[in-house]
């Protein structure tokens, strides 16, 4: 981003439809597997009409996926009472970045069919091909960077809601507070890969090599080849 602003813009740009379609998707993916538990809460508060594709986003989430290519979206709210038992919980946590997978899927396939390579740092090609090659490519991009992040152990995301329907009883006190505090938890978390930015053989890095368990195996699995993003390759080298 610091290195080449013009290429941080154009590969942006492209990216729009795929995070226009990832946070959604993901957010949705939990509330459909509430729907499917007998919950019909996310039906009755309108979360399925699509009349305000804003309400799916949060400020911090919506920066992180611009500046950083990953991201969160607003929790849609569901009466957990419903989720009766451990597995029924488990699964709802696993229903977005499940639905992520499926759209994945179905990208990069789509972008395999389309057999154009091209590159993401400049985008220059005149042939529409090309623009609705990195279009699609983004779109797979996007669901597959938030499928793995949200996997990262990280409270408020999927992993640590797993960890703490588990483990939950055990220690009440430490989990409740964490989640008092998850909005200081993701300003840190902005902060501190702002701050890793300014040392970009570093920021980029390590936020990658995170993601990659997750990220990368799938991605090759679906594409035959584990590509990124400009900015971010959560590839396995």
């Amino acid at each position: 981003m610091l290195t080449n602003p013009v290429g941080f813009i154009v590969s942006t740009f492209f990216l729009l439809p795929g995070i226009a379609i990832a946070i959604p998707v993901h957010e949705l993916g939990h509330a459909a597997v509430a729907r499917f538990f007998g919950d019909r809460t996310p039906v009755d508060r309108g979360w399925f009409r699509v009349d305000d594709p804003a309400k799916y986003f949060t400020l911090y989430g919506l920066a992180m996926m611009i500046f950083w290519r990953v991201g969160w979206g607003q929790r849609i709210p569901v009466n957990e009472s419903r989720l009766t038992g451990v597995g029924q919980k488990v699964v709802y946590e696993l229903g977005g970045p499940l639905a992520n997978l499926i759209v994945a899927v179905l990208f990069g396939l789509a972008f395999r069919r389309l057999g154009f390579i091209f590159d993401l740092g400049s985008l220059v090609q005149p042939e529409p091909l090309s623009y609705l090659a990195a279009a699609v490519y983004g779109i797979f991009f996007a669901n597959l960077s938030v499928m793995a992040f949200n996997l990262l152990p990280v409270p408020g995301f999927d992993t640590w809601r797993i960890l703490e329907v588990l483990f939950r009883r055990r220690n009440p006190k430490f989990f409740y507070s964490v989640s008092s505090q998850l909005l200081q938890i993701q300003q840190m978390l902005l902060l501190g890969l702002f701050l890793t930015q300014l040392i970009p053989s570093v920021g980029g890095s390590l936020l990658g090599l995170a993601m990659s368990p997750f990220y990368s195996p799938v991605a090759t699995l679906i594409l035959g080849g584990c590509v990124g993003y400009q900015g971010l390759s959560p590839c396995l080298r």
